[in-house]
């Protein structure tokens, strides 16, 4: 009895393994896929929900333990296609999305949100296939028209370069540098604009100058698409210069997600109601404003919160 107890247990042993060889061949060829796959950053069918649950974990972490995070307002998400506009922090090593990446699909599951992201992210391949597939794009008219079409979200930075390099004296304003584009988007489709206000990041490093003058002098706009040439003192660099990457600080991260802005409320949208797109604007940044000044007011100190 003993002996056919045991052979019985092998028999099971085999049997699992065998089911999960296939598992595992088949995440193998995924994780393959991932790395050598062609995907095309001007198409919004590279999203693959596998990614999500695959960096999930790993954002969270850092969402939670390193950057500390505090997200409020998610029930001023409203349902079906919307333009989500944020303020740009932390240079390009803007790590506050990973965390908002996180927790958009613990509150919203079913809800694909797609990122438009800047033309240097997506010249890399191995980073290309990576942020492709989490739902990112790149930023273009094109791309947000065939997402929103599609009923989904659309996540913009419309302060670039610009904000994302502003000075440290200047971390806690809004400098959207008068782009409009996000607004005529949204009017084009119909779709509310959702403003979110992030605090936190931009104490990740010491932004001494934005350098426009030298940005503008060295043409960088022409092959880097930046407005600025930044001097900052950062890790891993000590000084560094130019639009490169740094080492963000545990920096202490707050987000607020606002009620959305209705763009019929201002006007019909019709091609040269700059009054209406004017207005638009202007209670997109002022809101957010708002919301900045008074989160700003209860942070005691620079990193820590």
């Amino acid at each position: 009895m003993a002996t056919l107890g045991m052979r019985r247990k092998k028999k099971q042993v085999k049997e699992t393994g065998s089911e999960r060889k296939p598992e595992r061949l088949g995440s193998l060829r995924w994780l393959k896929s991932l790395i050598v796959d062609p995907v095309n950053p001007d198409d919004v069918d590279g999203f693959d929900p596998r990614m999500v649950s695959a960096i999930r974990p790993f954002a969270e972490t850092m969402a939670r333990h390193y950057l500390r995070m505090e997200i409020k307002g998610w029930e001023n998400i409203p349902d079906g296609p919307a333009l989500m506009v944020g303020n740009h922090n932390a240079g390009i090593t803007f790590l506050e999305t990973f965390g908002l990446f996180s927790r958009w699909y613990d509150h919203r599951p079913d809800d694909i949100l797609h990122w438009l992201v800047h033309d240097a992210m997506l010249a890399m391949p191995g980073l290309r296939t990576f942020l492709s597939r989490g739902g990112c794009v790149r930023a273009s008219h094109k791309t947000a028209d065939m997402a929103l079409d599609l009923g989904r979200k659309v996540a913009v930075f419309p302060g670039g370069n610009l904000e994302a390099f502003r000075p440290y004296k200047d971390r806690y304003k809004i400098v959207f540098g008068g782009h409009k584009g996000f607004v005529r988007l949204a009017y084009r489709h119909g779709v509310p604009i959702v403003p979110i206000v992030i605090v936190g990041g931009h104490e990740s490093f010491f932004v001494l100058h934005d350098g426009r003058r030298v940005a503008k002098m060295l043409g960088i706009k022409r092959f880097l698409r930046s407005d600025t040439c930044p001097i900052f003192v950062g890790l891993p660099w000590g000084i560094g210069v130019g639009p490169i990457f740094h080492l963000h600080l545990p920096t202490k991260s707050h987000i607020r997600i606002l009620p959305p802005i209705q763009v019929k409320d201002f006007g019909n949208g019709e091609d040269g109601d700059e009054a209406a797109i004017d207005a638009i604007y202007e209670a997109v940044t002022s809101s957010m404003q708002a919301i900045m000044d008074e989160v700003a007011a209860d942070r005691r100190f620079p990193v820590l919160g």
